[in-house]
Formats: structure tokens, C-alpha cells, sequence
């Protein structure tokens, strides 16, 4: 670890002053893990505390919002961390500022009581992982207490990485490197999509990182193009790799709870023009993205010189994400490089740039991960770019 419990302390301060600046009387902020790797970013980022119980429905008197931790923050006070299995050393909060119990609910409840959040304004951090029945029984609990969505405030700090963030956001892209390089390694002719991801996980489990996706897919272009893919799992397709397949990766997973995204394309055998052609602007796109970063730049302006370069390119402008990629931290962290998003960028973010493009079957795919810099930017990712 690279970051200590003085800036955790310091992270729970800062969230804490801005609900106040909210008009806020504190927050409740709700995370899921059960061994997933969906939205526990908010309560990590403010504890290190991570929850791997499987999401169960309630046995009321038993256990209740099993899955699930929260932190009660008042704007003024101590907060309280509220968890469902026992520490494994990493917490950074005082021990006598949690609470380890199988009734997450009720013991929820009895700190916002103590907090003195029975009443007023309490702004939901998390909302989207919070079960409906949970939420419900808190507001018959609570019923003097509103529930503001308050998830900005979390977005907000962290959208911009310490020094120490971004030593363990470099960490988890170099990781992720390695590991795409397994699996592109490991793509030769007769091949399935699992044994690619078998390589990698070899390398990514063996550096304590969990994968989070591998999204894949091969196939052949032309006249009658060929698509090789499985949703579920992505790599499920029993289809082998054959010579004159394109293959692309696009892999992410978790470093010490630091996320890492990385997309990279291959022939398999010889590319031809073709191939090489959708590779070759996937790397153009996001490095035109990549090249807008400057001063008082948006988000949304770097989105568009990636989309003026693809619209040159020729590449149609449809796909499964219309984005150019997004800030990245203990999960997807704003902004969005999309248009819309008019978020200046600074300093200290971290930003993830990808763009997929396909035309006439063929299919090339590319990311990489840089921190913007006072005089640039810096890459994270350090994984092989061409393989053709």
C-alpha cells in the first residue's frame, strides 16, 4: 500500500466538509462487494474495507443486507463503519469507529441515530447497489430523514489521484499489461477464448489481481464476415482460432483494489491489409484523443478530436460504447470522455482512453491508461502495441 490511514482520515475530512457545503447534515454511503467487483469503490476509498460475503436475501433476526457495508458520515462527528465479516488487517479507521455485525441494517440504523442523522437531510452515496427492500426499511425506520442523492460528492474527490492512487493505478496497469501480453501470446491457431484467458489469469492471479472482465471476440471480415463471441462467461465460445482470424482483447480487473484497462487486437497468422487497416485506426483514435489533452481542455473535447479522426479514418460511428473512455480509480471515476461532459481536465486524473471500430467484419481495438500531468500526460500502460 501507498496510501496510509492519514490520507484515508483525511479523504473521510474532505467528504465530510463537502456535505456540509451541500447544505447536508451528513451522508450514508453504501457499497456492494460479495466477491464482485461492481461498485465497492466509495466505501474503499474512504475505509479499505472490502466485504467478499455473497449478497443472501434477509433472515430477519439472523442477518440482514448481507453483501453490503456502509459509513455513516456525519457533517459533524465521528463517522462509523458498519460491516458483515471481520477485519483482515487492512482497515484505516479506528477501531472503536466500527461495527462488525450480521445485522447490517439494524446496526445501520442505530448509528445514524447516534449520529444524531434520525432527522434531516442525509445524502445517499451508493444508492444504485442498495437494495430496494433495504432502502425501504430504512425510510420506516427513519421517517424524518430525506435521502438527497449525494453520489457527487464521492465522484468529486476522487476523480482527482494522490500521488499515492497514482502509484498503485500504475501498479495495476503495468499488472494489466502482463497479462493482455499472456493472452496475446498465448492466441495461436486452434485456440479457444478460454484458454486465452487462462494465460492471463495465470499472470494476473499469481500478482493478487482479480479479473474483472475479458471482453472478446474473433473472426474473419469480407464479403461474409464471421463473429466469434460469447456473452456469458465472454470467453465461453468453444470456437477455435484459426489462420486469418482477427482477434481482439479488451481485459479489466483489480490491483489492491485499483482498476486496470488495457485492449489490444492481433491477427492470428499473417494480418492482411484489411486487418492491419482496423487495428491501425483504433490506435489513431485514441492517440488523437490522448494528444487534446491540455490545459482547460473538456472532456467532451478530447471525445471529439477522437470522433474528427475516426469520422477521417472512415470508420462508421456506431459501437457498443459511444464514448472515448473515462477516468479510472477504484472503478469507472468521472469524468466521461464523451460528448457532454463538459469536466475540465486537471492535473492528477487519471483517464482511460478506447475506442473499438469495426468496418466491412473487420474489427480493431485499443486502450491505453495515462495521468494527466502539469506539462502533459504520463502512460500507465505499458503492455506490447502492435502484434502485427
Amino acid at each position: 500500500m501507498t496510501v496510509g490511514p492519514e490520507e484515508f482520515a483525511e479523504r473521510r475530512v474532505r467528504a465530510a466538509e463537502a456535505a456540509k457545503a451541500a447544505g447536508l447534515d451528513g451522508l450514508l454511503i453504501c457499497a456492494r462487494g460479495g466477491g464482485t467487483l461492481d461498485r465497492y469503490g466509495d466505501v474503499l476509498y474512504l475505509t479499505n474495507h472490502y466485504t467478499q460475503f455473497p449478497y443472501i436475501p434477509d433472515l430477519p433476526g439472523q442477518w440482514t443486507a448481507r453483501a453490503h457495508t456502509f459509513v455513516v458520515l456525519p457533517a459533524d462527528g465521528a463517522p462509523m463503519l458498519i460491516r458483515d465479516v471481520p477485519d483482515d488487517g487492512r482497515i484505516q479507521m479506528p477501531e472503536d469507529q466500527q461495527v462488525y455485525t450480521d445485522l447490517v441494517l439494524e446496526e445501520t440504523v442505530a448509528a445514524l441515530r447516534q449520529a444524531g442523522l434520525d432527522k434531516g437531510k442525509v445524502g445517499l452515496v451508493g444508492g444504485d447497489v442498495l437494495p430496494v427492500t433495504t432502502f425501504r426499511a430504512l425510510c420506516a425506520e427513519l421517517p424524518d430523514v430525506e435521502w438527497p442523492d449525494a453520489q457527487t460528492v464521492l465522484s468529486d474527490l476522487r476523480k482527482i489521484k494522490s500521488p499515492g492512487e497514482i502509484a498503485m493505478l500504475r501498479r495495476a496497469a503495468q499488472v494489466g499489461s502482463r497479462t493482455i501480453e499472456a493472452m496475446m501470446e498465448a492466441a495461436k491457431p486452434g485456440a479457444t477464448h478460454g484458454e486465452v484467458v487462462a494465460a492471463g489469469q495465470a499472470v494476473l492471479n499469481a500478482a493478487g489481481g482479480a479479473l474483472y472482465n475479458s471482453f472478446m471476440a474473433s473472426g474473419t471480415g469480407g464479403p461474409e464476415p464471421v463473429l466469434i463471441k460469447s456473452n456469458f462467461p465472454t470467453w465461453g465460445s468453444t470456437r477455435p482460432l484459426a489462420e486469418g482470424h482477427w482477434l481482439r482483447l479488451g481485459i479489466s480487473g483489480v490491483v489492491d483494489g485499483y482498476v486496470f484497462d488495457v485492449s489490444r487486437s492481433r491477427a492470428i497468422g499473417n494480418a492482411t491489409n484489411a486487418q492491419i487497416a482496423a487495428f491501425e485506426a483504433a490506435i489513431d483514435v485514441v492517440e488523437a484523443g490522448i494528444a487534446a489533452i491540455r490545459p482547460g481542455a473538456k472532456a467532451s473535447d478530447l471525445a471529439a478530436a477522437g470522433k474528427a479522426k475516426q469520422q477521417e479514418l472512415g470508420f462508421p460511428l456506431t459501437g457498443v460504447f459511444s464514448g472515448l473512455g473515462h477516468g479510472i480509480g477504484m472503478g469507472w471515476d468521472s469524468p466521461w470522455i464523451a460528448p457532454g461532459d463538459e469536466t475540465e481536465i486537471q492535473p492528477g486524473m487519471v483517464l482511460n482512453f478506447e475506442k473499438t471500430l469495426t468496418r466491412d467484419g473487420y474489427l480493431g481495438d485499443f486502450e491505453e491508461t495515462v495521468v494527466v500531468t502539469e506539462d502533459g500526460i504520463e502512460k500507465l500502460t505499458d503492455a506490447r502495441i502492435r502484434w502485427w
